[in-house]
């Protein structure tokens, strides 16, 4: 019996493993059956939205096009990485209070996108960016969404552009937010020089006679003859572009708060130095060191500070190169105090009190920037008591408490905001006779 019994159990089995069998090719020739079909249904399906061979991809999801809350078009993507930027680019055009430009990226090199992001809330009008320069001459406008924004898209040209200009966002023709400096990266230019006397005491100087194959007066013949022993000038080369917010400088002192428009347009390198080091606090409690209220001719001449010593010897550890700026010297503009060599800058500044005290400064030293706001407390500075008339050292010299960097106001066409300064002729003489002279 328990023979038996294992003889009708293997046959048994035996059956059950051929109808198996049978059964399971039959699955196997359906299930080849549907798999080429979906095979052949999923490939016309994929042919119409290709997809990519990135390894971060999808292979089955396909991401389809999207509009955000402001209306821009999200483009079809199954990339994980794309992905997550469109994403968080819809979310902080959403979640902005009110629209405004922000650098992508700093920097761009020569022939690369200008890349700037366009930031609006779910609610807003219609945008507009135009690219303006010093005079306010609109250089090109595009209408956008909330996005990357290629600049380059707008001005083909932008590569012949000598100096800095300004990306303005508009809302319904109304220019929003502070704009953004569009720095062309170039190589300076060599700085000619020449030996010379000054006329009213016959002491020695370097005085700057050219920039390049430029000189600044052409009818010196001095200065003519002494160019054709130039070395030849190095060709000025474009690296790229730089991006970077506008912004205003604020001087807290004791005498009320002054407030300095930058011009990144005139000397850039010297703008990014003196922001550099007043968001570092390094002009903290330092002192307006030396003021001048006037010349040996009687004309108002300058109040000069950013000294860590407070002696006129102090710096921040390096020296600036002179820049070719062509902001004239004027009431309230800024210049960069150096010695006699022209690559002496660093941290020391001065506010100019006339023109006609500083005209000869004029392509001598770099002026960065021009006072907007603060007129009267730069006359109380400029009032202070003289202990010193040869040194312009004050009794109790007025103290810089801090600077603020904040940012620049919006700029509207046509506007030039070198129109901005303060002026003399608004109100009261800015010096009194009786003030101390100096040369």
């Amino acid at each position: 019996m328990p023979e038996q019994s294992n003889h009708v159990a293997c046959n048994f089995a035996v059956g059950a493993r051929v109808h198996l069998g049978k059964t399971l090719g039959y699955c196997a020739l359906a299930l080849l059956f549907a798999f080429t079909s979906c095979k052949s249904a999923k490939q016309i399906t994929l042919a119409e939205t290709p997809t990519s061979s990135d390894s971060k991809t999808f292979t089955q999801t396909i991401v389809p096009p999207k509009t955000d809350v402001g209306g821009q078009v999200i483009a079809a993507s199954s990339n994980v990485d794309a992905i997550d930027t469109q994403n968080s680019n819809m979310e902080r055009s959403t979640l902005a209070k009110s629209a405004s430009l922000e650098c992508a990226r700093r920097f761009h090199r020569a022939q690369e996108p200008v890349e700037i992001r366009v930031l609006a809330p779910s609610t807003h009008g219609r945008l507009t960016i135009e690219v303006l320069d010093t005079k306010g001459t609109s250089l090109g406008e595009l209408g956008v969404t909330p996005g990357i924004v290629d600049i380059r898209s707008m001005i083909p040209t932008m590569d012949t552009f000598s100096k800095a200009v300004w990306v303005q966002l508009f809302e319904d023709a109304k220019p929003i937010g502070a704009p953004i400096v569009l720095e062309p990266l170039r190589s300076a230019p060599s700085v000619r020089t020449m030996r010379g006397l000054r006329k009213d005491s016959n002491e020695p100087y370097t005085r700057v006679v050219g920039w390049g194959d430029r000189l600044l007066n052409p009818a010196d013949q001095e200065v003519v003859a002494a160019s054709a022993q130039w070395i030849a000038s190095e060709p000025i080369v474009l690296s790229g572009f730089r991006t970077e917010m506008d912004v205003d400088a604020i001087v807290i002192t004791d005498a009320g708060p002054i407030r300095i428009a930058l011009a990144p347009d005139a000397a850039p390198t010297t703008v990014r130095n003196f922001v550099t080091l007043a968001d570092q606090g390094f002009y903290n409690n330092t002192v307006f060191h030396r003021i001048v209220p006037m010349n040996r001719e009687g004309q108002p001449f300058v109040v000069q500070g950013g000294d860590p010593t407070g002696t006129g010897d102090g710096g921040p550890g390096w020296n600036l190169a002179l820049e070719p700026s062509d902001l004239p010297h004027d009431l309230g503009v800024v210049g960069m105090a150096r010695g006699d060599e022209p690559h002496s800058a660093g941290s020391q500044f001065y506010f100019a009190l006339s023109r006609e005290g500083t005209a000869k400064l004029d392509n001598q030293y770099c002026t960065f920037g021009f006072v907007v706001s603060g007129r009267d407390a730069l006359q109380k500075i400029a009032q202070a008591n003289i202990a010193d008339a040869t040194t312009g050292r004050p009794t109790s010299a007025p103290k810089i408490q801090y600077v603020e960097i904040v940012p620049a106001p919006a700029r509207a066409r046509g506007e030039n905001r070198r129109d901005q300064r303060i002026r003399p002729e608004l109100i009261n003489p800015l010096i009194t006779p009786a003030s101390p002279q100096m040369r």
